[in-house]
């Protein structure tokens, strides 16, 4: 019988709406690391060979958040006799371009983790394997209502979630006291940036700080906000209304004055160029007092920068469309077309969306997309704040109508419209136009 997780998690509170989105998490290095438990053989990766007897299985899931070396190691534990396992490291800026020049040069890779609503720039290369057919009733019916249609492109499934993800920020009530401010956990826009100028005026801390890989939602999310209802929102994320609609205009001036004015650490051009650690670093020390957050790596902010009293917030409404849709979405794996061990990929796909994993991500505070079982382990109460949003994340976004504009806003902006606004239009509106055909 399917589980609801979030009945599991939180007794009932919310049902899930799983969409569109981009993960936090990301690697700070590009290096690809061998890991040898249980027989690990690079060479034999590469020519897609064999090893002591074991197939290869060539594999690029693990990125930089605490819970990742435990998945890792509890998939070469269980796989590591049957296979000759090399996990290469997951690299937000280059896993794209990893796997497409593996593809060009006929090297093997068998699973990937990437995010189902973002598969266009594979399927229209055709570079992802349609998954529908290994998808049997057994495992189709673990997953929660909706998990498996983020990956899903014309009716065929081409990756399957396994956790749910939306932006949200952590803040430092210490600092907060300190200024005089008092926040709602689901504040406006303005008065987020009214408390943000509050502190600074009160304090030595600048009002926020965001990691230079998220600052892209700022502009996403905006965008997405900036309709009043979810019919003009669709119509928008079809590609049907131009980026220099006014609406438009007056979203992205809101961002940018954010920067402009100093709002975020350390200030300047650099407040776009702050690394994830040095953000956890910086807001360990005081030196901001909200953190920009995916509410699947929360648990290891609150690790990371030490910060003992906090209040986790909604991501600040932007618009006045009373659904206050969210940008948010999935992680999930797919196999390219360069694989040469596709059973192995399956095999180990349904192990990683299975309850023996999934309650394990569960317990590192991420929202599981199917199943999971009893623990003692899972913080309730953070839970049920880094998850009280996932009814209002969209199914849709602008990005899915093409892949340069999907890299464009994500790796581009806001610094490309804070710094050269008219050529930032016009490029988005070339993008936009090239897709529909106009």
């Amino acid at each position: 019988m399917k589980k609801n997780v979030l009945s599991l998690l939180l007794a009932g509170i919310m049902v899930f709406s799983l969409v569109a989105c981009k993960s936090g998490q990301s690697a700070d290095s590009e290096q690809e690391s061998e890991n040898s438990g249980n027989g690990t053989s690079e060479q034999a990766a590469e020519t897609g060979g064999t090893s002591e007897g074991k197939t290869d299985l060539v594999i690029i899931i693990t990125g930089t958040d605490e819970v990742c070396p435990v998945i890792e190691q509890m998939v070469l534990d269980k796989f590591g006799d049957k296979y000759n396992i090399t996990s290469k490291t997951w690299d937000e800026s280059a896993v794209e371009q990893t796997v497409k020049t593996a593809a060009s040069a006929g090297e093997q890779i068998d699973l990937v983790q990437y995010w189902p609503n973002q598969m266009n720039s594979f399927t229209s290369a055709g570079l992802a394997m349609e998954l529908t057919g290994y998808m049997d009733d057994e495992w189709r019916e673990t997953f929660n209502e909706g998990a498996l249609e983020i990956g899903t492109y014309d009716g065929i499934l081409y990756n399957v979630s396994y956790n749910s993800v939306y932006p949200m920020i952590i803040a430092n009530t210490d600092i907060l006291e300190e200024a005089g401010v008092t926040i709602s956990n689901q504040p406006t826009w303005d008065e987020f940036i009214e408390a943000c100028k509050q502190v600074e005026e009160n304090t030595d801390a600048y009002g926020a700080i965001i990691n230079q890989d998220w600052s892209c939602w700022l502009v996403r999310n905006g965008i997405m906000q900036a309709w009043a209802d979810d019919e003009k929102l669709d119509a928008f994320n079809a590609g049907a209304i131009s980026f220099e609609d006014p609406k438009i205009i007056a979203q992205l001036d809101m961002i940018a004055d954010a920067f402009n004015n100093d709002i975020f650490y350390p200030g300047g051009e650099a407040a776009l160029a702050v690394p994830l650690d040095q953000t956890y670093a910086a807001f360990s020390a005081n030196k901001a007092a909200f953190l920009f957050m995916v509410n699947t790596v929360t648990n290891d902010a609150l690790k990371s920068s030490e910060i003992e009293n906090y209040q986790i917030i909604d991501w600040p409404a932007m618009g006045t469309n009373p659904t206050n849709p969210l940008l948010g979405g999935c992680d999930g794996y797919f196999i390219p077309t360069c694989a040469q061990n596709v059973d192995g990929a399956i095999e180990l796909m349904r192990y990683l969306t299975s309850p023996e994993v999934l309650t394990v991500r569960a317990e590192y505070g991420m929202i599981p997309t199917a199943e999971i079982g009893d623990s003692e382990n899972i913080n309730q109460e953070l839970m049920e704040s880094i998850s009280r949003c996932v009814s209002q994340v969209y199914p849709t976004e602008i990005i899915n109508i093409d892949a340069d504009l999907a890299q464009y806003l994500m790796y581009s902006m806001p610094a490309n419209y804070i710094y050269d606004k008219d050529s930032a239009i016009e490029e988005m509106e070339t993008y936009r136009k090239n897709a529909v055909g106009e």
